[in-house]
């Protein structure tokens, strides 16, 4: 009778851990520069492996990261698209790639040639991460609130469609930037950014030429460093 009672509790341990989480993020982010104020509020529920970040203001929309997969819309409708980092996901992959400590707390500030990013540390926690570029200064406030949240009845509110507007091979190489803008055009997406050692890469992706085909897209190296052309090539290796 103990022996059962006990796998129970360690069956229901694993359903709760699981299914259901404690705690989530509710994120200021403000963008500044010469053209004027930019604000947005976002609420964050994430597990392991899911991530939801749903935007409230000044525009409403959703994008979701299930494992490997990410997903974008204004509904409850989401598409499939490529990978999405957030300024705080931002931080810890530049911590990770530059191998740097933050564990004590305090204001990290590091500047590379292109850009800065400082990283405010409480309780071993990042609360506050800034980028600068330019004039243009980026700063998201993060909050953690205690809730008691099921991911899976989130997510279920949402219909995923999987299909892709690109090659899902060309994903693998917009993990290889730090972080990016895109800008589309008719024929073409243009993905702007630096990559992890902080050097600029500019890519395009359209179906009239390039250095690399995949299906009937074409992926045009545009500016790359070294390194970055040779983990481009990795990624594309059978193309």
């Amino acid at each position: 009778m103990k022996r059962r009672l006990f796998v129970l509790c360690f069956v229901l341990l694993i359903f709760a851990t699981f299914y259901f989480a404690d705690g989530y993020y509710v994120r200021m982010v403000y963008e500044t520069s010469k053209s004027g104020i930019f604000m947005r509020s976002e609420e964050v529920y994430e597990t392991d492996d899911i991530k939801v970040v749903i935007v409230n203001t000044p525009q409403s929309f959703v994008w979701v990261r299930i494992k490997d997969k990410w997903y974008i819309g204004d509904s409850d409708v989401l598409k499939r698209t490529f990978p999405i980092k957030d300024l705080l996901e931002i931080a810890y992959d530049y911590v990770k790639s530059k191998k740097l400590d933050i564990s004590r707390d305090g204001v990290y500030r590091f500047n590379e040639d292109f850009f800065i990013i400082e990283i405010f540390v409480i309780d071993k926690e990042i609360v506050r991460v800034t980028r600068i570029v330019g004039d243009v200064t980026t700063t998201m406030y993060i909050n953690k609130f205690p809730k008691h949240f099921d991911i899976k009845s989130i997510i279920s509110k949402y219909k995923f469609i999987e299909e892709s507007p690109i090659p899902e091979r060309f994903f693998a190489v917009f993990k290889l930037f730090l972080w990016s803008n895109t800008v589309e055009g008719k024929d073409f997406l243009r993905i702007i950014g630096y990559d992890k050692d902080g050097n600029p890469l500019e890519l395009e992706i359209n179906k009239k030429e390039g250095d690399y085909k995949v299906g009937t897209y074409y992926l045009k190296i545009l500016k790359a460093s070294e390194s970055s052309l040779k983990e481009i090539k990795n990624a594309l290796r059978d193309y």
